[in-house]
């Protein structure tokens, strides 16, 4: 789930402390003749960086708000690729809780969010008011820092973003300042502030250690994450990332594990600029509206950056032109995107952002370099970013009625899959979830999760085309004959029921 550098535990406190001694050398301690510092200068350094703090803490700790939410769970588990990362973010028993539990059940969970409007708008994660798979949520409860508590509406939620805005029937509220997270300089003090572990009204601090992560949660579509080392644990999503002036710049969305029971000082925070778009449409719109270009992206490596003449892997590679605007504009693949718009693109999260950014119907510049190594400018109008684009780039995250058939859900064999399952000589599409109630469940023989469909009423099943026209041309009947694979080699044939 993560990468190699994300597995190597960071001794944060000993660095901040480093840190803050430097700090404190630069904020004009006075040294004596010889250069030692003067005890009355250190102290008033440690004043002046302590009352920095408790000011922030004071000036936000009133807008930040617990967010608890009852759900009706399904039985599932998650998907193996999402599995490690769950497993090492929630605990082995939360884990093992909630994503195997063995029937529908009542949940209760906890997370964070930020008050950004005194009419009642709360700012928070998409995953802390939905949970994880859960069929629908049942009510989500708001505690303000003056211990009211409040009933709050979903105003909108945009999963590609993990950003999410409630809202709470109550006036003049205390709220934060947004702030610019464009320019938030990697070693500034940040401070992370909510409900970790159930402990309300928590402050820890740290500095960003990096800004523009990507591939980071494989759940999230677009990312820019801003990484610090402030202490953030479970129940920490949702809460603000504020700076030194007291302006909200993140929302602590994550952090990694390395399988260790706590936090080792590489946490996630969705930087306010991205956070407050999406929240400003989820308000005027109720969703997200983004621009597509319609490519099949690739990043770029060492050696294909050589082959195109570049000094460094920058850019990305189009590895299929899916749809329009590109295939109208003349884009091949094979180009290489080098600048959108004006801005030099570094790699494909950071292209995504900007087209999704863009959004539809805007003309944009798109400057590419061929595969005979000459650069060409393309004046491209970018289309609407909707499920049926998605789904024609194969990303299979949007969920559609045909892909959740008869109490199935079902994903595309992918090569990766195949290799991991030991289907690579087979075809078909993979079944990625079962419905304890629904038909499939209830079969004589029925599927598991892992299992291949590989015919459909005597059609043979090689991919999601295949899929989608078979369950089309069942749609009618009561009773469908499928034949399914198990990883083992066991082939059979099942008869689903509607009814």
């Amino acid at each position: 789930m993560y990468k190699k550098w994300l597995l190597i535990p960071v001794a944060s406190v000993s660095f901040v402390l480093l840190l803050t001694l430097g700090l404190l050398l630069n904020l004009g301690i006075h040294g004596t003749a010889s250069g030692e510092a003067s005890p009355s200068g250190e102290l008033r350094g440690l004043e002046s960086l302590g009352a920095a703090f408790v000011r922030v803490a004071k000036e936000v700790t009133p807008s930040v708000v617990n967010v608890n939410t009852t759900s009706i769970i399904k039985r599932r588990r998650a998907e193996p690729r999402l599995e490690p990362f769950f497993r090492d973010f929630f605990g082995e028993d939360f884990f093992r809780d909630f994503f195997w539990s063995p029937q529908s059940q009542r949940r209760t969970s906890l997370g964070s969010g930020v008050i950004v409007d005194k009419d009642g708008y709360i700012l928070t994660n998409n995953h802390v008011v939905t949970g994880e798979g859960e069929a629908h949520v049942d009510e989500i409860k708001v505690i303000l820092s003056d211990k009211r508590e409040f009933d709050a509406e979903l105003i909108g939620r945009d999963p590609d973003t993990d950003v999410a805005v409630i809202k709470i029937d109550a006036k003049d509220l205390p709220t934060a300042k947004l702030g610019n997270s464009e320019q938030l300089q990697v070693g500034e003090w940040v401070l992370a502030i909510g409900r970790p572990l159930g402990l309300s009204q928590t402050v820890t601090a740290g500095i960003v250690s990096a800004t523009g992560r990507s591939d980071v949660l494989d759940t999230i579509t677009y990312q820019d994450f801003i990484q610090t080392d402030a202490s953030i644990n479970r129940g920490n999503s949702g809460g603000p990332l504020v700076n030194i002036k007291g302006e909200v710049v993140g929302l602590n969305t994550a952090i990694a594990t390395a399988g260790a029971p706590g936090n080792i000082g590489i946490g996630f925070s969705i930087p306010i600029n991205m956070a407050r778009e999406v929240m400003d449409q989820l308000i005027k719109k109720g969703r997200v509206v983004r621009g597509w270009l319609g490519i099949q992206l690739q990043e770029v490596d060492r050696d294909i950056a050589e082959k195109y003449g570049l000094e460094e892997p920058t850019g990305v590679l189009i590895a299929a032109i899916i749809d329009d605007p590109a295939k109208e504009a003349g884009l091949e693949s094979g180009d290489l995107i080098v600048e959108f718009d004006g801005e030099t693109v570094r790699d494909g999260a950071h292209l995504k952002n900007l087209v999704a950014a863009a959004g539809p119907d805007k003309t944009v510049k798109v400057k590419v370099i061929r595969r005979n190594g000459k650069e060409k400018e393309f004046k491209i109008k970018l289309a609407e970013r909707t499920e049926e684009v998605v789904a024609r780039l194969g990303q299979g995250r949007v969920p559609s009625e045909e892909e959740e058939w008869m109490g199935i859900t079902v994903q595309e064999l992918t090569d990766e899959l195949a290799q991991r399952l030991g289907y690579e000589d087979q075809s078909g599409v993979l079944i990625s979830d079962i419905d304890p109630e629904g038909p499939a469940a209830r079969a004589e023989n029925p599927p598991e999760r892992g299992d291949l469909i590989q015919e459909i009423e005597h059609r043979e099943i090689k991919n999601m085309d295949d899929y989608r026209q078979a369950i089309k041309e069942t749609k009618d009947q009561e009773s469908v004959m499928v034949r399914l694979r198990r990883t083992t080699g066991w082939t059979w044939y099942t008869v689903l029921k509607r009814k």
